[in-house]
């Protein structure tokens, strides 16, 4: 009766907690660092890393390279895509277009949209390798894995690219905004674009040189700093429309309403002709985070939750973005100094870690916070052995006293109970 009466009594709670497995990275005894990727696989400098947003390829990370493999002795930028990332099953498949050295010329980033295509970002003056030259922007691809590095690599269209459009050398960070729409760190002019291909060359057709129907925005009031060689990543928050952007040279996190700003003047384009050019004026943007960061690199969003890795000391920054504010939670510290370009979270909460010096794939997984027996699955079983513990009756383990003390206070107690009754009822 005892149990049943405290189980009753948290029920009685009307309290909406709710738990994020990213919180429990904050434990440190609580996280594992597997090494799922190297440059046997085809890395080499690897800068950045992203998931399909299609549910049916859930089960591909691509990661995108610098420069070619140590195996492959042709200039360009590259990728690897793993299959069956982080199961017994994963298997690598190396990629790199034969017109990359343009494409793909120092890669730095890379993120898919919603209609199969991904698009990088290039870190370099011109893409032509002219040392008087500034052609160099942002290139799209369709990732489809029959067209993608397969077809017109003997020409006569140049290679597998879908579009391209030149208006921003230096770019070291990339984020999807919709079909065709991404959003650029210009590291050149030192502030945010956004790139809309419309339509691909012209039919779809891959390889081709049209890209007339492009439209680019400078939002020229935001100043950024690039640091060379390092990448600058950039995430969209899907509920709240906040480009959350890495200022990696001035060690601060911005983000920028997404839905605002207005065109001020139209600008002159470089070396090609484009639908539209424009400085933007009356966007809304703000720094969000301004202390504790030495080089802000990598950055992804997973449910209420804004990650940022710190390429010099090797931690991950967590903070919690709910209402639209910006608090720090804490941080992972990794042991992966000077090496952390690039972060993403799948859909379990792992996140994967790419690190340009050491060629390497990470996995950093945790504790599923309320298994209390696990069985990597939270029950109505979890909550009542808890119960049990609270009254004396069930010793959890060692390894589980982590996962079922939920609010992180170093105790086992009633409240515990309140958030693992509360996310119970929200798994049913």
């Amino acid at each position: 009766m005892r149990i049943l009466h405290i189980i009753g009594l948290a029920l009685s709670f009307n309290l909406c907690l709710s738990q994020n497995i990213i919180d429990s990275y904050l434990l440190p005894y609580n996280n594992n660092m597997l090494l799922r990727g190297d440059s046997s696989d085809g890395l080499y400098k690897p800068r950045d890393l992203d998931i399909p947003n299609d549910p049916s390829r859930a089960n591909e990370l691509w990661v995108i390279n610098e420069n070619s493999a140590m195996f492959d002795f042709t200039n360009g930028g590259s990728t690897v895509t793993y299959y069956n990332y982080g199961t017994d099953t994963q298997w690598p498949d190396y990629r790199k277009d034969a017109y990359s050295a343009h494409f793909m010329h120092t890669a730095s980033a890379i993120a898919f949209s919603g209609n199969g295509g991904f698009a990088n970002t290039l870190d370099t003056q011109d893409a032509n390798g002219n040392q008087n030259g500034y052609f160099s922007g942002c290139t799209l691809w369709d990732s489809d894995t029959s067209i993608y590095a397969r077809v017109n690599q003997d020409g006569p269209l140049l290679g597998s690219h879908w579009d391209m459009i030149h208006q921003s050398p230096y770019s070291v960070g990339i984020a999807g905004g919709g079909d065709n729409v991404y959003w650029l760190f210009d590291g050149y002019h030192n502030t945010i674009a956004k790139y809309d291909f419309n339509e691909p060359h012209p039919d779809h057709e891959h390889g081709g040189e049209n890209h007339y129907d492009g439209v680019v925005m400078r939002y020229d009031e935001i100043q950024v700093q690039r640091v060379p060689g390092l990448s600058s990543h950039m995430e969209i928050d899907q509920e709240s429309g906040w480009l959350y952007i890495c200022d990696t040279g001035t060690q601060r996190v911005l983000r920028l309403n997404t839905s605002s700003g207005e065109v001020g003047q139209s600008l002159t384009t470089y070396g090609e002709s484009l639908a539209g050019y424009y400085s933007m004026i009356n966007a809304e943007f703000e720094v969000v985070i301004s202390d504790s960061l030495v080089q802000p690199t990598g950055l992804d969003i997973y449910n209420d939750r804004l990650l940022v890795s710190d390429y010099f000391t090797g931690d991950i920054a967590i903070y919690n973005i709910e209402n639209n504010n910006v608090d720090r939670l804490g941080k992972i510290q990794t042991g992966l100094e000077n090496d952390i370009m690039g972060i993403k979270v799948d859909a379990n909460g792992s996140i994967w870690i790419v690190c340009k010096n050491s060629h390497k794939l990470y996995q950093l997984t945790t504790g599923l916070m309320g298994d209390v027996n696990s069985d990597l699955d939270i029950s109505m079983i979890d909550s009542e052995l808890l119960s049990l513990h609270i009254i004396g009756h069930y010793d959890i383990q060692s390894e589980e006293y982590l996962s079922a003390d939920l609010n992180f206070d170093y105790s086992v107690n009633i409240f515990d109970l309140l958030m693992l009754i509360d996310l119970v009822n929200d798994t049913l």
